[in-house]
C-alpha cells in the first residue's frame, strides 16, 4: 500500500466533485430543459407517473431510457445537484475499472494515475464537454446511457482479466442490466454487443468456460436495443424524420464528403490526446518496458475498434451532431489510456503523465466554474421574470453573458416559442 495514495485520490476526486456540484447548481433552464421542467407542474414524481413517462416516451416521444432520467432530474429540490455528480464520478470510476480490468483501489497511486489520465483524455477530447456534463438533456440522454453500458461491460472485462465462477443471480441481473443498456442509445448497441461477444470468444479460447450470465447479458442488450430501434416513438421524434428513410437511404442521401467527415471527425476530436501519445513514445524509447500481454492488447484494441464502430453506426442516424461522439470518445480514451500507462515505467514518466492530467483537469474545472458562475444567476433572473409575468404579457429577459461554446449549450434556438406557450405570454425576447 502507498500511504500517500488515499491523499492523491482525494486531491483528484474532491475538487472534481465540488466543481460538479456547483455547476449543476448553477445550470440554467434552456432549450430542451423547458418541456422537462414543465412536466413537473402537472405531475408528481412517483412510481406510476415515472412508468407513464417511460411508456409515453417509448410510444410517442423520445424512447430512450435516458430521456426519462432527464425529466426526473428536473424535479424540484436538490436531486439534480446530488445525483448528477455521482453519476459522472461513477462514469469516470467505471472507465478506470475497464482499463485496469478490476476495481480501482484508493490504496494504489498507480490506479489514481489511470483515473486521472482516462478522465483527462476524455474531458479534453469530448466535444461540447460543458453541456455534456451539466445540461441535463445531454447528460441524461448520453452520459447516463454511457454509464449504464459501461456498468454492463464491467463483468465481461473482469472475466477476461481473471476468470471467476459465476453466481446464479448474475444471469437475471445481467439480463435486466442489458435491457436497460440497450434502451439508452441507438448507435451504441452494436459496439457493446461486439465487446461482449469478444469477451465470450476470448473466454472460450483461453478455456475459461462459458457462464450463463454472459449469454443472458448479451440477449438482454440485444433485446433492449431492438426495443429502442423499433419504438413507435421514433414516428414522432424530429417530425418523424427517423422513419422517412431507411438505414441505407440515409447514407446514400448524404454526399461522400459528408459521410467521410462523419467517420473521420473522431480522429480530430482524439487529436487532443497527442501529448499523451508523445509521452508514451518517449517513455518507451527510454525505459524499454516489457511487452504488453496478449490479453491486454486484445482488450485495448477491442475498445478502440468499438469506438470506431460506434462512429460508423452514426452514418445511419437521421440527425448528426457533435454530442453523438461522446461514446466513441469514451471508448477510444479507455483504449488509449491503457496503452499509454503501460509505457510509463520510469518514475519521471509517471510524474509527467500525472502533471499533464492535473493541468487538464484544473483547466476544465476552472472553465466550468467561470462559465456556470456567469450563466447561473442570469438563468435564475430569467426564470423569476417569466414566473412573475402576467398572462399575455410581452417579456424581455436578460441575455446570457456567454455564447454557445464548448462549455455552455447557449441560448434558446431558434426562438422562445415553447417558453411563450408554457407561461402563457404573448412574446419573449432576450435583452441585447
Amino acid at each position: 500500500m502507498n500511504r500517500r495514495a488515499p491523499w492523491i485520490w482525494a486531491a483528484l476526486v474532491a475538487p472534481l466533485w465540488i466543481v460538479m456540484i456547483l455547476c449543476t447548481h448553477w445550470e440554467p433552464v434552456v432549450r430542451d430543459g423547458w418541456p422537462n421542467l414543465n412536466w413537473h407542474t402537472t405531475h408528481a414524481v412517483d412510481l406510476h407517473s415515472t412508468w407513464r413517462l417511460l411508456l409515453d416516451g417509448w410510444l410517442g416521444s423520445n424512447p430512450r431510457l435516458g430521456q426519462t432520467v432527464t425529466t426526473l432530474l428536473y424535479a424540484p429540490g436538490p436531486y439534480h445537484v446530488i445525483i448528477t455528480p455521482l453519476f459522472e464520478l461513477a462514469l469516470f470510476y467505471s472507465m478506470t475499472a475497464i482499463v485496469l480490468g478490476r476495481w480501482p483501489s484508493v490504496r494504489r497511486a498507480d490506479d489514481a494515475l489511470v483515473f486521472a489520465t482516462s478522465t483527462a483524455v476524455f474531458m479534453l477530447c469530448t466535444p461540447q464537454l460543458g453541456p455534456m456534463l451539466f445540461y441535463r438533456p445531454f447528460m441524461g440522454n448520453y452520459l447516463f446511457g454511457l454509464l449504464v453500458n459501461l456498468a454492463w461491460l464491467v463483468p465481461y472485462r473482469f472475466h477476461v482479466e481473471a476468470a471467476r465462477a459465476g453466481r446464479w443471480w448474475q444471469a437475471p441481473l445481467l439480463f435486466v442490466l442489458g435491457v436497460l443498456a440497450g434502451t439508452c442509445n441507438e448507435h451504441t448497441g452494436p459496439a457493446f454487443l461486439a465487446l461482449g461477444l469478444g469477451a465470450i470468444v476470448w473466454s472460450r479460447r483461453e478455456k475459461h468456460g462459458l457462464r450463463a450470465w454472459m449469454i443472458t447479458g448479451l440477449v438482454g442488450l440485444a433485446a433492449g436495443w431492438l426495443l429502442l430501434i423499433l419504438a413507435p416513438g421514433h414516428d414522432a421524434r424530429y417530425g418523424g424524420l427517423a422513419k422517412q428513410a431507411g438505414l441505407v437511404g440515409r447514407i446514400l442521401e448524404r454526399s461522400i464528403g459528408e459521410n467521410l467527415i462523419t467517420v473521420t471527425i473522431l480522429a480530430l476530436f482524439m487529436a487532443w490526446s497527442v501529448p499523451w501519445i508523445l509521452l508514451a513514445i518517449v517513455s518507451r524509447g527510454a525505459a524499454r518496458p516489457e511487452p504488453m500481454p496478449a490479453r491486454t492488447k486484445y482488450v485495448l484494441g477491442a475498445l478502440a475498434l468499438a469506438g470506431i464502430l460506434t462512429t460508423f453506426v452514426l452514418l445511419g442516424s437521421p440527425k448528426l451532431g457533435r454530442r453523438l461522439y461522446v461514446h466513441s470518445v469514451a471508448l477510444a480514451s479507455m483504449g488509449l489510456t491503457g496503452a499509454v500507462v503501460a509505457q510509463l515505467v520510469a518514475p519521471w514518466a509517471k510524474k509527467a503523465a500525472a502533471a499533464l492530467a492535473v493541468v487538464v483537469l484544473v483547466y476544465v474545472e476552472v472553465r466550468c466554474l467561470v462559465t456556470y458562475a456567469c450563466v447561473g444567476p442570469v438563468g435564475e433572473r430569467r426564470l423569476a421574470t417569466l414566473r412573475a409575468a402576467a398572462p399575455g404579457a410581452s417579456v424581455t429577459v436578460p441575455a446570457f453573458p456567454v455564447p454557445a461554446n464548448n462549455w455552455f449549450v447557449g441560448d434558446e434556438a431558434p426562438s422562445f416559442e415553447y417558453v411563450i406557450a408554457m407561461f402563457g405570454l404573448s412574446r419573449v425576447e432576450a435583452a441585447p
